[in-house]
């Protein structure tokens, strides 16, 4: 069971001690992501992470790297649409180690002019290299599609024109507005001594600046439309996107229900119909985001570009089924007992324990127990889930293709 407890300055810390483990995973979550940025400085978010590896006071980027991988322990972080998170994973005996380093890279990094130079050449060579992934395009291009102007339709990574404008003095700006105790949580799970731990925590993170709470942007209006992306490439590659539900929605476990029956798994109908009986793709599926206030559900395939119009003919053919027919009694058990199945199994990861109470906590939204999940799933049931399908799937939808022609 987790537990929240408040350091001095008031930054926020949720953990849940589980004794039958040796590591921690503890992360520092900071409640920002490419959703929250202005299109100025689309990717900020991002590039402020790559920095802080970069050193600080009175340490480098090798001496960051060589002091982990000294205690066998692992540290990294990544930039989502509305979080970034700092986080480490070690033997609790090098618990103090962790907090140091983590500590020392979200409060004193230096973000020297020449690393950011040097780093923004490294961003602009992952965006090369996800430029290269036509499908990592072609879901960026759907949220696009999906969201319009807002924000939330801005790539994490950002684009080349505008990282290559981003400077020293922007980042350092950007950090002192968010990288605060207002809008800082921390988030452990794992063996751990309570009363040593807050010692470290109070001891590393005191001289956090304390801010001001920022509060989050207007939703964003889902906005149905078609982008087409031209690229040299052998295959085409389609999403369809329709609005989905927010992350505490209690409709969330209608819809990754019937995710898993449409195309969520490899028993799925569009698995089964596309890939198996008609060998028309390799690679399709259905998928959800869930945001703190919007969501999108969305279906992915790769495919030869003679087979496009007769794969979409099958999907938009399944999702008709779908409001006409419903699910199956069969299907509703099978998605049921997946999603308790693939659940029990993420708690075995202390990792995913830390992501799960990290990211609700610093995003405002209630931390659901394992119970509570259980008989949420468990709720689900046929008149649930065809009142989410006529919800989900409306006449107009987002489109994004991804084609050489």
């Amino acid at each position: 069971m987790f537990v929240r407890r408040n350091l001095k300055n008031g930054l926020k810390v949720i953990y849940e001690k589980i004794p039958y483990v040796q590591s921690v995973s503890i992360g520092v979550w900071a409640g920002i992501g490419s959703a929250g940025e202005t299109a100025e400085i689309s990717g900020i978010s991002h590039f402020l992470e790559h920095m802080l590896f970069k050193g600080t006071k009175k340490r480098s980027a090798r001496a960051i790297a060589e002091e982990m991988d000294f205690i066998g322990g692992h540290i990294n972080a990544f930039t989502s649409k509305e979080t970034t998170c700092y986080y480490a994973k070690v033997i609790g005996r090098n618990l103090e180690v962790a907090i140091d380093i983590l500590a020392d890279m979200y409060i004193n990094a230096k973000i020297d002019e020449g690393d950011v130079s040097l780093e923004r050449n490294v961003i602009l060579e992952e965006i090369n290299m996800y430029e290269d992934s036509p499908e990592d395009v072609a879901l960026d291009t759907l949220a696009k599609a999906a969201w319009g102007e807002h924000s939330l339709g801005f790539s994490v990574s950002g684009e080349s024109e505008v990282v290559e404008k981003i400077d020293r003095e922007t980042l350092l700006k950007f950090a002192d507005k968010y990288y605060t105790a207002e809008n800082t949580v921390i988030s452990v799970a794992g063996n751990f001594d309570e009363d040593y731990l807050f010692r470290l925590l109070e001891k590393y993170f005191s001289d956090i600046r304390r801010g001001e709470k920022i509060t989050g942007k207007e939703p964003a209006i889902f906005t149905p439309g078609k982008v087409e992306k031209i690229k040299d490439i052998e295959q085409t590659h389609i999403a369809l996107g329709f609005e989905g539900v927010p992350c505490q929605s209690d409709e969330i476990y209608a819809e990754a229900v019937m995710c898993n029956v449409l195309g969520g798994t490899m028993s799925s109908r569009l698995f089964q119909k596309i890939r198996e009986e008609k060998g028309l793709c390799y690679s399709v599926y259905s998928s959800s985001e869930s945001f703190h206030q919007n969501g999108l559900f969305y279906i992915y395939a790769g495919l030869s570009p003679e087979n496009c119009e007769s794969v979409k003919e099958i999907i938009l053919g399944e999702i008709e089924s779908l409001k006409k027919n419903g699910i199956t009694d069969y299907e509703l058990k099978k998605g049921k007992q997946q999603l308790c199945g693939s659940y029990l199994l993420s708690l075995e990861s202390i990792g995913a324990k830390m992501n799960a109470m990290g990211k609700c906590e610093v995003l405002g939204e209630r931390i659901k127990t394992c119970d509570e999940v259980m008989a949420g799933i468990e709720a689900v049931d046929s008149e649930k889930i065809n009142k989410l399908i006529n919800k989900i799937f409306k006449e107009d939808y987002a489109e994004s293709i991804v084609t050489s022609k």
